[in-house]
């Protein structure tokens, strides 16, 4: 993921292959953490459904479309970046771990015994067929239960972690990065996409107060839940844009391209009262006879399938016990959150405040952070710069021991 440098900055880059669009992000990371976007390389998905391989080849030969467009872009040369990971077939849950502190050390908490945690964590059971793509900390608690939530230091007879693990099938995730490593291009980590979005829209004060993430993507929509400053759940829902296109397709007579069209054209879920009478006309084409229908229809359609999806999301928060513990908002990211009015019927559905996520804290070009499509590749920048400052900032004995079980677990695991 480093491609180029100065003494004091590095380049990362991050890629997100979605069911409809791939996009390539490349940052330029100050010695401090803070990112300048140099750009976005974007290109048309192939080979991918519900934002997983289906046909390797055309996925491969889009994701190399979109890596050569980021570089032309930026004249940042890819040997190296993090990738956005998504699926129906990821799954989370919240484990804990624990350990003794040894008396040799009065008890303290050194980041030996942090890094012990983590592994313990790491290597957790699993369905045979699963592999971790997350481990991602929720707290501490010391003797007796009492929370810290940085404990380095203090003094305790046993210490237990809090995690919340993101887990998919091993094959999938292999498939997924295979389709850059076979251009020669390392993968260094794996972000799952709802995560990554709450890193780029989220305020360190929402992860606290609480805040759920929506990703509306073409083939799924993902969600996490973060409370505390950190995810407590996550979910991918088999549900996306796709299917509002789908709709349109059946429900006003029209091919599934223009059905396309017409929703990223002129797709909206709200309708207003001048709005009643109007009409759409589509253009005749070969093999298509043109059609007109009244825009209130399209609402109609739009409006139902998109609801559903809410009420899905909604319901699974609710079942789940938690929108007690979400005291702030809902960010709703993805291509489906510039749907016209999307704001609006979310606010009617869903407990809570709604707004649409806009990318947060990078300087330079700032117009692609209006757009909610890029905000998880955006918070995999994020995510891969808080990583090499993490690397960066160990001892260097601990550097070396994580480095080597990286490469050990790398090889268990699906990163090649």
């Amino acid at each position: 993921m480093i491609m180029r440098s100065t003494p004091s900055n590095e380049i990362l880059i991050a890629a997100d292959l979605g069911t409809q669009k791939m996009a390539v992000a490349v940052a330029e990371m100050a010695g401090d953490g803070s990112l300048t976007l140099l750009g976005v390389g974007e290109g048309v998905s192939a080979g991918m459904r519900k934002a997983e391989v289906t046909d390797f080849g055309h996925a491969r030969a889009a994701a190399r479309m979109a890596l050569a467009d980021a570089e032309r872009r930026t004249q940042a040369e890819v040997s190296e970046l993090y990738l956005t990971m998504s699926g129906t077939h990821l799954a989370s849950r919240n484990e804990s771990v624990r350990v003794a502190t040894s008396p040799d050390d009065e008890h303290r908490v050194t980041e030996g015994t942090l890094e012990e945690l983590q592994q313990l964590a790491a290597h957790l059971p699993l369905p045979r067929d699963h592999a971790i793509l997350h481990e991602l900390l929720r707290g501490y608690s010391l003797d007796r239960g009492v929370a810290s939530p940085n404990p380095l230091g203090t003094h305790t007879e046993q210490i237990e972690a809090h995690y919340h693990l993101v887990t998919g099938k091993r094959t999938r995730l292999q498939t997924g990065v295979q389709c850059v490593s076979d251009q020669k291009i390392r993968v260094k980590g794996c972000t799952f996409s709802s995560y990554a979005s709450g890193l780029a829209v989220l305020t360190e004060e929402g992860k606290q107060r609480g805040a759920v993430v929506i990703d509306l993507g073409a083939g799924v929509t993902d969600v996490s839940v973060w409370r505390d400053g950190a995810v407590v759940h996550s979910c991918v829902h088999g549900v996306g844009g796709d299917h509002l296109s789908q709709d349109l397709s059946i429900g006003l007579e029209i091919p599934y391209a223009r059905a396309e069209k017409v929703k990223r054209e002129l797709g909206t879920v709200t309708l207003a009262a001048e709005e009643q009478d109007e009409k759409i006309t589509l253009s005749r084409e070969i093999s298509f006879d043109g059609r007109t229908f009244y825009k209130e229809a399209m609402v109609q359609v739009l409006q139902a399938r998109m609801a559903e999806i809410l009420e899905i999301v909604r319901d699974d928060i609710e079942a789940q016990g938690l929108w007690s513990a979400v005291e702030g908002e809902v960010v709703v990211t993805g291509g489906g959150a510039r749907m016209r009015g999307l704001a609006r019927l979310a606010s009617e559905i869903l407990p809570r405040p709604v707004r649409i996520g806009r990318a947060r804290d990078f300087l330079g070009e700032q117009g692609d952070l209006e757009r909610p499509e890029l905000a998880a590749v955006l918070g995999t920048l994020r995510y891969a710069a808080e990583h090499e400052m993490k690397e960066a900032g160990r001892p260097q004995g601990l550097k070396k021991l994580s480095q080597s079980i990286g490469r050990m677990l790398s090889a268990m695991r699906f990163l090649a």
